[in-house]
This record gives C-alpha cells, structure tokens and sequence, in this order.
C-alpha cells in the first residue's frame, strides 16, 4: 500500500508530504486546488510520462517520491520481486519501497529504493504496487487495444498471449527468410550467366599461387640478359680459376703459398699466413665451381622467353580486371565457384525454408485457435462478472457483450492472436448491445470501468487503486452505489480516490482536502488531513457550497449512513467473485 507520497517543485507544488493509511483514502477539494496534479505525481513515480514544463516555474528541478509498504511477513508482488532480484536491489528497509522520479531539464531520473533504474523497471514496478484508473481511462476504454488487454487480463492468458507472440515471431521470421531467399535467388540468376563467364576465364588461366606473377618477372629478367650473364659468368670463371690468357687467381694464390709453405717450419707466422692462402684458394675454387655450374645453365630461350611473356600479359591483364593482386584475383575466382554453388543449391534451400515456413505458420495457427478457446470462456465469465458489478453501480439493466471479432484483413494471425475485442453494452431491455462509444454516457463510463476494475482487482496483486473522478457524471443512487463499491474494494485493497461527491466523501477513512494558498506573488498547493467537525463542514460544502445547518445536518447523515454500512450493518447486494 501507499504510506506516503513527497512532492517537490512540481507545476504548482512546492512542498508536500502526504502520509495515507489503509483502506479508503480521499483526495477532495475546490476545482483546480491541484487534486489531478498530485495523482500525475504520483503517477510519475510509478513510471509515468514527464514533461520538462512538470518543474515548477523558476525552479531547477522536480522531485517525486512515493513509499510503499507490505504486512510484515507478506511477498511483494512476483513480478515486483522478480524485478529487484535481476536489478540486484535488495531494499533498505525490509517492508518498505521507494520509487522516485527527479526531473531536470537535462531529462529525469528514475530510482527504486535509491537506485538508479530505467523508467521501463520504474514502470514495471509501479504497475506490480499501484493501478491509476484516471479520466483519461474513460476514453481509453474505447480503444480495442485496451479491451483486448482487459480480456486477457481477467482470463489470466499471459502465458497463451506470450505463446502466440513468440509462434508470430517465428512466423514472421521464416515468412521473411523466405522472401529474402526468393530476393536473393533472382539476383543470382540475373547474375550468373555473367558469373560463369568469368569463372571460365579466371579457370582457364590455371592460377596456381598468388606468387606466380613475381617468379615470372623475375625468370622473364633473366631470359632478356641471358647473353650478357653468361658472358659475366664466363669471364669471372676463367679470371679465377681457368685462365686462357694468362695465370689465374687460384694460379696466383699457389704460386704465393708455395715459398710461404717452404719455410713455413722455420716461421710460424709465415706458416700462418701460408695456411690463410690456402683457406682463400679452396673458396676461390668453390666459387669458381659454382659458377661453371650456372654457367651451364645460363642458355637463350627465345621460345620460353614468350612463353614466359605471354603469361606474365594474361596476368596482368587480370589484375587490371579482377586485382589489383594476384591473391584478390583467386580469391575472386575462389568466390565466383562459391556464388555458382549456392545457385545450384538454391533450390534446394528454397524447398526447406518453404517447410520451415508453413510449419512456424501451422504452430502460429494452433497457438491462435487455443487463445481464441480460451477467450470465449473467459468473454462469457467477464461479461457475468460485470454485469453483477454494474447491477450494484444502479445499472441492473445494462448488458455488456465481450465479442471476439475475427481478422478479415491480412494478416489474420498476428502478435494478439487471430481476433479483436469489442465491449458493447445495451443500457435498456430490448436494445441491442451498441458500441461503448456510441452508447454510454459520461456517467455510465465511468461506471463500467469501475466495474471493470473491481473485477480485475479481485484478480490482481496490486494493493494500491487509484481513481481520478471516477464519479464524472453521476448523481442521487448512482452517486450512493459508487461510494458503497468504492468502500467495498477498500476492504481488500487501498484506495485512492478524488471526488466532488459528498456520498463518495463520507465513505473515505481518510479524507484529505487539497486547496490553493497564495504566498506573495506566487501560487502552491496545501494539503490537511480533516477529521471531526472539519470534515463535516467540508461535506456540506461539497454538498450544498457552504456549511449552512441544512447542509451541515445533510452531511452528518451520510457520515452516520456510511458508518454503519462500513460497520456492516448495511448487507451488501451481493457476496463473491467469479474464482480462477
């Protein structure tokens, strides 16, 4: 329940702390003392939408903080206590939670019992504690959106609706696999002819390494100077080791060694500098080997140097094309072979998506048709659950119809199933059921959504109901059977109420009025909780606009009427609730 709601530099407040205890708690006070604004406070903390204009003028920044709290030893809320598990909030205060909103005009900050969070968790956890039934519900009960959701929600199918999504997911994840595939299909056989065209010619280029390009040129180099490097290599052959026109480098070395090898006993150092010419001599003759050998092959090619460049042009001529390396232009190749195969396959592939499709299609069906079950029943018990509560609202005669309404329209199986909601109600007997929208007045709106709340209340885990005036439009027994229903969901639930009404004012335990006091030049909102001759004296103005003894005595009499239906003494028309 809500135990306390703190409100700071918020459109005309600058400073409120609230405290609300148990049971029925109202908000009352002239029009325009700032009642709505303070539910769209606390409708801020729970995680609603802010604007930058909520902070009060010539203040920096708003703050909003509502506290909630349960009976010692009670679980909060499963989805409230799945959300601080995966947040890793454990609250401070064991039966205690705060949720707060500060807003800058830098954006606003949301915070559950100190942490910061995103205004997703924060309006998670808002609508496991609190549900705000404000005049703007009134329109949104038209929306079929809303009535589809109100269905699902009394019959507790959020795990057939979730089966139904996930089956619409899959669904239209195969249906796009498979326009994508097609897509992709097509652009390959445009392709392909173009495809194979190149594939042959890059193939009958016989493309071996990406290095084949740098070994031709350089084989290519050396069959252009092939005279000239085996002239070289004659000359220095000849110059080391095999001279014909004079002695040799080796001959010159052996004739040095000789004298040196001679004395070589009778000097060490002349033995030293012999055996270093002999080292020299043996390499000049490893050299001048070598040499000889390459000489051998050193021979002009003219065939093989065309050969050599009529392939060193094909490759060129196909990395201009496809390169600019070699190695791009395997890989080319390599890609094109992989393009043609997945054309050949495609087919192939095509047939198994085409399953996979009708079969995420079959699943989609089968989910769709086992929510539909599921939704008539549950149409049939929500239309006989309303109706009890409308006869206690002084609507005894008013019918509402829940009718499923197939989708003729592709898509026929969507996200929420294969149908829409509409609510319908026959006010009169002998009327058809017509549209709420075409149908209800004012008044009788807000009834049927007090209806509706009071049977999903019974449902629900939220401890706090919130109701911005839902008594728009009523009066005389209309006006009594609203506060008696109103008193009847406090037995089990807190509630939070606006009203006009002095009928729906005497049935609060709780009666705070709200009124505007001018400071200087500037404008707030005070707050004070009546109790005894005050709230009586406020009734009467309710009733009659001033306390006259008429009024006066007008108000005792719905006190004492809505102390002894509080005290029981008054039965209420009916007993239960339709089970799940």
């Amino acid at each position: 329940m809500l135990v306390a709601l703190a409100v700071r530099n918020y459109v005309l407040i600058d400073h409120l702390e609230l405290r609300f205890d148990r049971g029925f708690c109202l908000l009352s006070g002239e029009t325009g003392a700032g009642k709505s604004i303070l539910i769209d406070a606390l409708s801020a903390a729970l995680g609603g939408r802010v604007a930058l204009d909520d902070i009060r003028h010539g203040e920096r920044r708003a703050f909003i903080e509502a506290t909630f709290s349960r009976p010692a030893g009670t679980p909060w809320p499963e989805a409230l206590s799945r959300l601080l598990e995966e947040a890793g909030i454990v609250p401070a205060v064991d039966d205690e939670l705060t949720l707060s909103r500060e807003l800058t005009a830098r954006g606003a900050r949301c915070r559950l019992d100190g942490h910061q969070v995103t205004q997703a968790q924060l309006r998670q956890a808002g609508a496991a504690l609190a549900d705000v039934v404000s005049q703007h519900e009134h329109q949104r009960l038209l929306d079929p959106g809303y009535q589809l959701d109100v269905l699902d929600r009394y019959g507790r199918l959020g795990d057939r609706r979730r089966a139904v999504e996930r089956a619409h997911a899959r669904a239209a994840a195969a249906r796009l696999g498979v326009k994508r595939h097609r897509e992709e299909a097509r652009e390959r056989a445009r392709q392909e002819d173009y495809w194979r065209f190149q594939l042959a010619e890059l193939e009958a280029a016989g493309l071996a390494a990406p290095g084949e390009l740098a070994w031709l040129e350089a084989e290519r180099l050396r069959l252009v100077h092939a005279q000239g490097l085996r002239q070289a290599c004659l000359d220095a052959y000849q110059a080391l080791y095999a001279g014909d026109h004079g002695p040799s480098a080796y001959d010159i070395l052996a004739r040095c060694m000789q004298p040196l090898n001679s004395l070589s006993e009778v000097d060490d150092v002349l033995g030293a500098a012999g055996r270093e010419l002999g080292g020299l001599q043996a390499a000049l003759r490893d050299v001048a080997t070598e040499l000889r050998r390459h000489l051998d092959k050193l021979e002009a090619d003219p065939a093989r140097l065309a050969e050599v460049e009529q392939r060193v042009a094909l490759l060129m001529d196909l990395t201009r094309k496809y390169g600019p390396e070699l190695e791009q232009v395997i890989a080319h190749r390599d890609a094109l072979a992989r393009q043609l195969e997945a054309v050949a396959a495609s087919d192939a592939q095509l047939a198994v998506l085409e399953l996979e499709h009708q079969e995420a299609e079959r699943e989609l069906l089968a989910a769709c048709e086992q929510l539909t079950l599921a939704r008539r029943e549950a149409a049939a018990q929500l239309e006989q659950a309303v109706g009890r509560e409308l006869e206690d609202l002084e609507m005894g005669r008013a019918r509402l119809t829940v009718s499923l309404c197939p989708h003729e329209a592709p898509p026929r199986h969507r996200a929420t199933g294969q149908e829409d909601v509409v609510f319908e109600v026959a006010l009169n007997p002998g009327e058809p059921p017509r549209p709420l929208a075409r149908t209800a007045s004012g008044g009788e709106m807000a009834r049927v959504m007090l209806a509706l709340t009071s049977v999903l209340a019974d449902l629900d885990a939220v401890g706090t109901l919130v109701f911005d005036e839902v008594d728009t439009g009523i009066s005389g027994r209309a006006a009594q059977a609203v506060a008696e229903k109103l008193a009847a969901l406090a037995r089990t639930h807190q509630v939070l109420c606006i009203t006009h009404l002095p009928a729906v004012a005497a049935m609060a335990d709780q009666h705070t009025h709200l009124e505007k006091d001018v400071t200087g030049a500037r404008t707030c909102v005070r707050a004070a909780v009546l109790e005894g001759d005050a709230r009586t004296r406020e009734l009467a103005k309710l009733a009659s606009g001033q306390p006259a003894p008429a009024a006066l005595r007008h108000a005792e009499e719905l006190l004492a009427r809505a102390s002894t239906h509080k005290a029981g003494q008054l039965t209420p028309r009916r007993r239960g609730r339709r089970g799940l």
